[in-house]
């Protein structure tokens, strides 16, 4: 198992590699897909490195994406992510991890060329049965919790730093009237390939089941930043009679809950 930095060589690799091999050629992911390429060739001009991926026998099994927080000097991890189990516990998340832990032991351009004060990430439950969970990993190769919440974790690059994660204000969405009576999905370029066919197609099929006739909207952030921006809501967000939806759309019974009280509210 070898481990390659995301350059324009491999950036497909990177985009495709959660791709689910039985659906490589459906549309709905070939378009999540695509998103992803234009995100990570955003990230690539950006930051240079943002992203790693592991390989068997020159199959890309595992990935990596991270991205730099220059007002902290820290580098968050985004995403690590080994997606078939058949490559489970075969050590390609560690490997992608110490990869990265040798690039934190240089300095860095968009830190004034000094080096990282510490790895963050923010672990969220989604592994499946037998997967091992991102918060344990992290927890094994010696992260901490940062703050008071349990999901935030931290590992120091220098003796006696500790994190504290900045509280930022939350941006809340900003009613439109022209958004009343139908659903508003943003789609657009993502991190994440799954995004469009997995969450947002996932959110149209719930939201139909409790109102078939409700007008679906959808609003792509590469070609109508403006009226993204209008709303202050990513790709990825939900918005239900001018109500922006905050319920995971996993969460099914929560998220048409939260869907049935948009509607009603007229």
């Amino acid at each position: 198992m070898i481990v390659k930095d995301i350059t324009e060589e491999n950036i497909e690799d990177l985009c495709q590699v959660c791709v689910p091999p039985a659906k490589k050629e459906h549309p709905d992911w070939v378009r999540g897909a695509g998103e992803k390429k234009k995100w990570a060739v955003d990230m690539l001009q950006k930051w240079g490195s943002f992203a790693k991926v592991a390989y068997t026998d020159d199959i890309p099994v595992g990935m990596i994406q991270y991205k730099p927080i220059p007002e902290e000097r820290i580098v968050s991890i985004d995403c690590i992510y080994v997606p078939r189990d058949k490559y489970w516990r075969k050590g390609a998340a560690t490997q992608l991890f110490f990869s990265l832990m040798e690039d934190m032991k240089k300095p860095l351009s968009y830190f004034d060329n000094k080096r990282a004060l510490a790895l963050v990430t923010r672990t969220f439950p989604g592994e499946e049965p037998g997967q091992y969970s991102a918060y344990n990993f992290f927890r094994g190769k010696g992260f901490k919790q940062a703050g008071e919440d349990p999901d935030c974790l931290y590992l120091p690059l220098k003796t006696g730093f500790t994190y504290q994660p900045v509280t930022k204000k939350e941006v809340e969405y900003v009613p439109q009237e022209e958004d009343r009576g139908q659903v508003l999905l943003i789609c657009g370029p993502t991190g994440c390939p799954g995004t469009y066919p997995y969450f947002l197609k996932r959110m149209e099929k719930y939201i139909r089941e409790v109102d078939s006739k409700i007008p679906v909207r959808w609003l792509d952030s590469s070609k109508d930043l403006e009226k993204v921006k209008e709303r202050q809501i990513d790709t990825g967000g939900c918005i239900v009679n001018a109500k922006h939806i905050k319920s995971f759309v996993l969460d099914k019974e929560s998220f048409q809950k939260e869907v049935r009280v948009a509607l009603e509210a007229g």
